[in-house]
């Protein structure tokens, strides 16, 4: 329980820095759009295939980018599943071509690396997973605005837990960060702001 208040903790205070450098629209559920987009700048990573997976691999298509951790007890699996709700959701809406893509990006490399595509094939055979050497990481974490730490008690420390930023960014086919989505994910209220996105509505009261 205390792992994940310092999660919730650290988003609350992400989400205040966020809001203070760029304007955000805010829904009650947790959605947050971006009035000036965020471009992503070049990273070089892999995916659950070990092939590359840069800045062009994310154009052109809408994507939904989580920070997570393999060996995550809660709070990445619960997420993963509730963002595939959201895109079945979707799938009443929008062509499948226009739905978003999952991207977990796995920011511990040490223990990801090696199971990250059988950890995956829990969830959805679509799921990407993407993670590399932790330069580049810190590169893509850094440029969503978030944040992790391994929170290992000794180098010989084995069991530790990761601290991470718990919001979901959403990058249009452009390559760039154009809203957040907070928790909880209610599945049906997400996917009707997310499509609306999508389709170029605005969402100005």
């Amino acid at each position: 329980m205390f792992f994940v208040h310092r999660i919730i903790a650290t988003v609350i205070l992400l989400g205040i820095c966020l809001a203070s450098s760029h304007h955000v629209q805010a829904t009650s559920d947790g959605f947050e759009v971006i009035d000036n987009p965020i471009a992503i700048e070049s990273f070089v990573l892999q995916d659950q295939d070990a092939k590359l997976f840069d800045l062009a691999r994310l154009k052109d298509h809408w994507s939904m980018i989580f920070i997570g951790f393999t060996t995550c007890p809660d709070v990445c699996p619960v997420t993963l599943a509730n963002l595939e709700a959201v895109r079945a959701e979707m799938g009443l809406r929008l062509s499948p071509e226009r739905i978003p893509r999952i991207l977990f990006f796995a920011v511990d490399p040490e223990r990801d690396i090696p199971v990250l595509k059988s950890y995956l094939s829990y969830f959805h055979p679509e799921y990407i997973g993407i993670t590399g050497q932790t330069d580049e990481i810190d590169r893509l974490v850094d440029n969503l605005g978030a944040f992790y730490r391994l929170d290992k008690k000794s180098p010989e420390d084995k069991n530790y837990n990761v601290l991470h930023t718990a919001y979901v960014s959403v990058v249009n086919p452009a390559g760039e960060i154009v809203a957040k989505l907070r928790p909880p994910f209610h599945p049906h209220n997400t996917a009707e702001h997310l499509t609306q996105l999508v389709r170029g509505v605005s969402f100005d009261d």
